[in-house]
């Protein structure tokens, strides 16, 4: 280097220079940017600059008359490779790039030679490169990236200038069948078939960017759909096109089959009865409509395709709501929940269906959205005219009911008074005989006599139960607490069961229905439980609160399934559940009962009192 030379020429004449030429030497010495040292013949530093001072952190008292080995490797002598220990053998320029720490260094040793040519010393020259190492490291990672990702690519990648090819990565090979070495030279259009060249050639030259598709060209002659875009730019100084080619074959095969699929569902959807479709694109434009919607809304195909969805079937008070909605779930993925809507026909006239929505996209990913409706004039107008039957039913259940109420009372009072009366004058009309009879009657007379009385006092006694059974007239006379705790004795005597009895807050009576309905509830659960449950104990608890009259009886019986025992098609018995719930259901209350085996039965009644 002219500079080094410039340096060593000085180093030689310095014993010739005056001292004033020697300041000058020594100043543009340390205005030198590497540090630079001048050694002796056994490599101990003579002379150094101010660049070797910062370099080594010490000062030039203490650099002088060391060795490099010693001073920058803490070392008694060279390591191996030194530059010195060659330069001794060569006389020549010796190199040496190693790593101190975190610095890379590249390190020169020149001989002095003397007027004798002889060697009387040496210049060594340190240079801090670690910015240049770090740049081509930098550069060595970038390309071995760019290897990397280029052959991970699941895309053909060429590198070509002016349509000729430069460089293909892995992918390429495979997939086209040319090796590297067979690639290289080759025009690009030769990974093309001859209809699309001269298109694909246009775009190669005139740097065209936007991703299109063509037919690829293998080496075998079969070809493929695939989709291409390139890009200039700079490669190992040249101007050159990087070109990404991808096999499409399995989507253009999915996109046939999802026209297929498509083709079917037209097909299918247009000539379905009784189901209206309609299909929609994202700005609630009409792009499908088939027969059924023709016939449901009046409006032909060809009126129908083009125009807005809220401007044909929706009626005015529900279009901002239903134009949110579609917007809410195109942008916002928010679907729209299926339900009964009233919906508009050509006329104007409203009427009820039943709306079920989805999204999907077509073979261009666009989203399209399909209305599925179902006519739910006819179906209403049946729940209608079954809710009308359900309402006469229930009211002549409840008129029944009233009217089985008034029989069991008259039967009753015309027991209790008729039967009662009749069988007490009996009684009597025998006693008088009696007396009239003479003293002497046989043991057979007196014996048949005692058996009519007692026969009349039977009967009697049960006349005033069967009376009490139909209607106790207690339940009018002293209301429902009362009448239940005397119920519940006679129950608790015939039984020999533990029966609790809670009545709570029922200091004001409840109008007539109600006692009825919950005496009846109590008189058939109890039954019940004698005929089937085979219980220890039973709790009946009766309970007024604000607005509602509560009713809860427990027993600790087999208990059974409930959704069993009320099937349908086979009651097993369980008219008397039902008749308790039909009691309960008319006055708008709420009956619930639950059981299961082996954990006894409860029952649960509210009935609203107003």
């Amino acid at each position: 280097m002219p500079a080094e030379k410039q340096t060593h020429e000085k180093i030689n004449q310095k014993k010739m220079l005056p001292k004033t030429t020697l300041a000058q030497w020594q100043t543009t010495f340390d205005a030198i940017n590497d540090a630079v040292c001048l050694l002796d013949m056994n490599g101990k530093i003579l002379r150094c600059n101010k660049t070797m001072e910062s370099f080594l952190k010490k000062s030039s008292k203490e650099i002088i008359g060391g060795t490099c080995w010693e001073l920058v490797h803490g070392t008694d002598k060279p390591v191996k490779g030194c530059p010195i220990v060659r330069m001794k053998k060569t006389f020549c320029r010796e190199t040496l790039v190693l790593k101190v720490d975190d610095k890379w260094l590249n390190v020169t040793v020149d001989p002095v030679i003397d007027e004798t040519g002889n060697l009387a010393g040496a210049v060594h020259i340190i240079s801090d490169i670690t910015r240049r190492k770090q740049r081509e490291e930098a550069i060595k990672e970038s390309k071995e990236r760019y290897r990397g990702l280029s052959e991970a690519s699941f895309e053909a990648i060429f590198i070509s200038e002016k349509g000729v090819c430069l460089e293909q990565n892995s992918t390429a090979e495979k997939m086209f069948g040319y090796t590297l070495s067979e690639a290289i030279g080759r025009k690009g259009v030769e990974w093309i078939a001859p209809e699309d060249r001269e298109m694909v050639m246009n775009n190669m030259l005139s740097g065209y960017e936007e991703l299109y598709e063509a037919t690829a060209l293998r080496k075998d002659g079969s070809t493929f759909p695939a989709e291409i875009q390139g890009k200039m730019m700079h490669y190992k100084r040249r101007t050159v096109r990087v070109t990404a080619l991808n096999d499409i074959t399995k989507r253009k095969q999915a996109e046939e089959e999802l026209r297929k699929s498509e083709q079917r569902f037209r097909s299918i959807f247009e000539n379905i009865p009784n189901i209206a479709v309609q299909g929609y694109d994202a700005d609630r434009k009409i792009i499908f409509w088939n027969q059924a919607s023709e016939k449901l809304y009046g409006y032909k195909k060809e009126e129908a395709i083009g125009n807005q969805l809220e401007d044909l079937i929706i009626p005015f008070e529900m279009r901002e709501s239903v134009i949110e909605a579609v917007r809410n779930w195109v942008e916002n993925g928010i679907p729209i929940p299926h339900g009964e809507l009233k919906l508009m026909r050509k006329d104007k006239t409203t009427f009820p269906v039943y709306s079920s929505h989805v999204i999907l996209k077509n073979i261009n990913g666009e989203l399209e959205m399909y209305c599925i409706d179902i006519d739910m004039t006819e179906r209403k107008q049946a729940e209608e005219a079954l809710l009308n039957s359900e309402k006469r039913l229930h009211y002549l259940s409840s008129q029944l009911i009233t009217a089985q109420e008034k029989e069991r009372r008259r039967i009753s009072l015309e027991l209790h008074d008729e039967m009662g009366q009749a069988l007490t004058a009996i009684s009597i009309n025998i006693r008088s005989i009696e007396k009239e009879l003479p003293l002497d009657l046989t043991p057979l007379i007196k014996e048949r006599i005692a058996e009519i009385y007692s026969l009349a006092d039977q009967a009697s006694e049960q006349i005033r139960e069967l009376s009490h059974y139909l209607r106790p007239s207690m339940l009018d006379d002293l209301g429902l607490v009362p009448t239940l705790r005397w119920y519940l004795d006679v129950y608790r005597k015939r039984t020999n069961l533990d029966v609790k009895y809670e009545p709570i807050n029922f200091e004001e009576r409840p109008s007539p229905e109600v006692e009825t309905v919950i005496y009846r509830v109590v008189q058939e659960a109890l039954n019940n439980i004698v005929k089937h449950a085979q219980a220890g104990s039973v709790l009946v608890r009766v309970e007024r609160k604000d607005k509602e009259a509560a009713v809860f009886i427990k027993d600790n019986g087999r208990g059974f399934e409930v959704n069993e025992f009320l099937a349908p098609d086979d009651l097993k018995g369980g008219i008397g559940l039902l008749g308790m719930q039909e009691r309960v259901s008319i006055l708008e209350g709420k009956f619930s009962i639950q059981s299961s085996k082996g954990h006894g039965t409860r029952i649960s009644v509210e009935i609203p009192l107003y």
